[in-house]
């Protein structure tokens, strides 16, 4: 209890001695200074136009002597004159200059410089402003525009001096046109009501109302609605649009080979064609002279991927069966002439065979009759009466011979 006590009575003490003795000796020698609020003008209310003065406390803060100058800057203009400063230790002094306040937003800065001897802290030496807008006061009367009710001071109030400007607040027509102002895309223009494609030109002196690429008169010439960027509603605008009156199609549908057609209205004087002269397209010409290589070149037995290839070009270029059967192939008509020698082979042996089997008995039979059934002459003297007689010997048929008449019957 009596070590605290002892305690707090020596603490005072020591601190005293700190604050006399320790913070001076840490303090700056030559130090003059602003804070941030050291920056204030003659007038509360700074209207634009007037002429106000503008203050600056300077502070030493250091232990000796010190003087020096301070420069006011708004931006990078600089405000009057440096002003100079001499302040002693623990002291502070007021600097000022006078200043026109501008016609809009500003702020102001204000700097010591030039200290003798050298300032030991620059820390401190500037300090700016916080941005003010300026008041206005039109009539310069002495009562801003803000809560002045005639700016002017011309006796109208400012809520009436408004209907002066059109469009009018109190008018249903301003431009008395016939059109309500709600509704009335220029409501101060007598001569426009409507702008359809929204491009601030009105549609009385727009010559293309819808915007679509297509002028007005262009519209009227094709049928379109000059008030519509898509008359058919197919999500093409009309001057895109092959076909801007049928919602079903857009789109050009017609043959490659068929000439484009003309874009613009004039007519188009097609030159004679001569048909000994007359080139055929690049495509055509080229398949021509592919299909006639392959038709000249010579029969050669070629590898079986490579003849598909070339009867596959020829069948998708043509556009028709495939090659195999074109009457330009070699093997058909090869696999052909075999197929009617085979016939003919076989119908020359089918006719012979049936011509031999039926003349050969009748052609062979008689001779063979002829032979065996030859009568055998006997040996008579030479004095032989006239009744010789001729002897024949039976002769028996053959197990070959054939009986006619059996096959007739049969």
């Amino acid at each position: 209890m009596f070590a605290k006590a002892k305690i707090a009575s020596v603490f005072p003490a020591v601190l005293v001695f700190f604050i006399l003795a320790v913070a001076p000796a840490l303090a700056a020698d030559y130090d003059l200074g602003f804070s941030a609020t050291d920056i204030y003008f003659s007038k509360t209310t700074l209207i634009a136009g007037d002429q106000v003065r503008i203050y600056a406390k300077v502070h030493n803060v250091g232990g000796l002597d010190i003087t020096g100058y301070v420069s006011f800057f708004s931006g990078i203009n600089l405000i009057g004159t440096s002003q100079a400063v001499s302040v002693l230790p623990g002291s502070s002094d007021d600097v000022f200059v006078d200043f026109t306040v501008p016609q809009s937003s500003f702020n102001v800065l204000a700097k010591i410089q030039g200290t003798q001897p050298e300032d030991q802290n620059a820390s401190n030496n500037e300090t700016q402003s916080a941005l003010i807008t300026p008041e206005h006061d039109t009539d310069g009367d002495g009562t801003v525009d803000s809560q002045d009710l005639d700016d002017d001071n011309d006796g109208l109030p400012d809520n009436q001096e408004n209907e002066n400007t059109c469009p009018y607040l109190l008018k249903a027509d301003s431009d008395n046109d016939g059109v309500d102002d709600s509704h009335d895309a220029f409501a101060c223009n007598l001569a426009e009501t409507l702008d359809t494609d929204g491009d601030g030109t009105g549609n009385n002196a727009d010559i293309d109302d819808d915007n679509d690429g297509w002028s007005d008169v262009q519209e009227q010439s094709h049928g379109t609605d000059p008030l519509r960027a898509d008359t058919d509603g197919d999500g093409v605008n009309d001057a895109q649009d092959v076909y801007p009156l049928d919602a079903t199609k857009s789109r050009e549908e017609r043959n490659i080979f068929q000439p484009p057609p003309v874009e613009n209205n004039t007519p188009v004087t097609e030159p004679a064609v001569n048909p000994q002269t007359e080139q055929p397209s690049a495509d055509v010409q080229a398949l021509t002279e592919e299909l006639k290589n392959i038709i000249e070149s010579p029969i050669a037995l070629e590898p079986e991927a490579e003849v598909e290839s070339e009867q596959a070009v020829v069948s998708a270029s043509a556009g028709s069966a495939p090659a195999f059967f074109r009457l330009h192939n070699w093997l058909l008509w090869l696999i052909v002439g075999i197929i009617l020698v085979c016939l003919s082979i076989v119908i020359i042996l089918f006719k012979d065979k049936i011509f031999a089997s039926a003349t050969a008995p009748v052609s062979k039979l008689p001779l063979r009759l002829a032979e065996k059934s030859k009568p055998q002459l006997v040996s008579q003297p030479q004095n032989f009466s006239s009744q010789t007689i001729l002897e024949t010997k039976p002769v028996r048929p053959s197990s070959h011979v054939i009986d006619l008449k059996k096959m007739k019957k049969q």
